[in-house]
């Protein structure tokens, strides 16, 4: 009995002590050169993810831009907050890289017991194994905020945020009837890298209109690319948002102009080859022709346009 008595008062204190240094909210800081600042506090009494995004103004002034809370079901985070507990700092402890951008991101650690720690890493690098612990509990975050928060403006502030943290393809489905797809990241380079962008696109379906929303986010290389592969091809896919086009379309008129005026003139025909406007539209003259004879309306479709005709 005396044996079972000690254990007890042995036991109590530390249960107590444990549940004390317990975590009690989880507060992740993102900044990025030139972007808004983006805050996301986890409750884990109230089961609340709240998502603030502001733009600093003055040094004891921001404007806020988002700042919405939602709840959360324990099932949803259970692998992140197991992430979380994951070599939680005693104090302060600091990473950095030194590169010319900044960004980097806190996460703050509050304890029942009114402790707080945090870890800060500025300029961190995806490629660098010095951070791979910090990136998973960041990957992690952003697969639990997803699945909680729904509202397109609320999806919204977190691409803005995991945006430069982010590896793979940024292109999420949007919408099964009609078949939509956003790309919600920037692309860059074209079809000649190494990437996964063309073979996403050959697998879609190819027996129905799927509508591509590019959001702007694919570099001007890429946007010549998908205008010959598949737009003067009368592909299935619908591509909109593109703006880079209009100014394809641009150079494209005025380089047909002086294609056809420097026919017979080997020394200014050698000076087109220069361009890349010039492989451009000598890979399918026909094609480029009829697409540049396209009202200038439906070179540049909106995404609400496609989904009215897209079925």
């Amino acid at each position: 009995m005396k044996k079972v008595l000690i254990l007890f008062l042995t036991i109590v204190p530390y249960c107590i002590i444990a549940q004390e240094n317990s975590i009690e909210k989880v507060v992740l800081e993102f900044k990025y050169f030139k972007s808004a600042d983006t805050e996301y506090r986890i409750d884990y009494k109230k089961n609340e993810l709240t998502c603030i995004m502001k733009y600093q103004i003055h040094k004891n002034r921001d404007t806020i831009l988002f700042n919405k809370t939602y709840k959360f079901t324990n099932e949803q985070f259970e692998k992140l907050k197991r992430e979380l507990a994951q070599d939680i700092p005693n104090s302060i402890v600091k990473k950095s890289e030194l590169v010319l951008d900044g960004g980097g991101f806190v996460i703050n650690y509050y304890r029942k017991n009114k402790k707080s720690s945090k870890l800060i890493v500025s300029n961190p690098s995806r490629e660098s194994e010095k951070y791979i612990q910090e990136f998973k509990k960041i990957d992690n975050f952003f697969d639990f905020a997803y699945s909680v928060v729904t509202d397109s403006s609320g999806i919204e502030t977190l691409d803005e945020t995991y945006r430069p943290y982010f590896t793979g393809l940024p292109i999420r489905k949007v919408s099964e009837n009609p078949l939509e797809y956003k790309i919600w990241g920037n692309i860059s380079g074209n079809s000649k890298w190494e990437n996964n962008l063309i073979p996403f696109l050959e697998n879609l379906p190819k027996d129905k209109c799927v509508i591509i929303d590019c959001n702007n986010q694919l570099s001007y290389a890429w946007q010549e690319d998908i205008l010959k592969l598949y737009i003067i091809k009368n592909s299935n896919l619908r591509f909109a948002n593109n703006s880079y086009l209009k100014y394809t379309r641009e150079s494209l008129l005025e380089f047909r102009e002086n294609f056809k005026k420097y026919q017979r003139d080997e020394e200014k025909l050698n000076e087109l080859k220069r361009y890349t406007t010039y492989y451009l539209y000598t890979s399918d003259p026909e094609g480029i022709d009829k697409w540049l004879e396209l009202p200038e309306s439906l070179i540049s479709t909106r995404v609400e346009e496609y989904r009215e005709t897209c079925r």
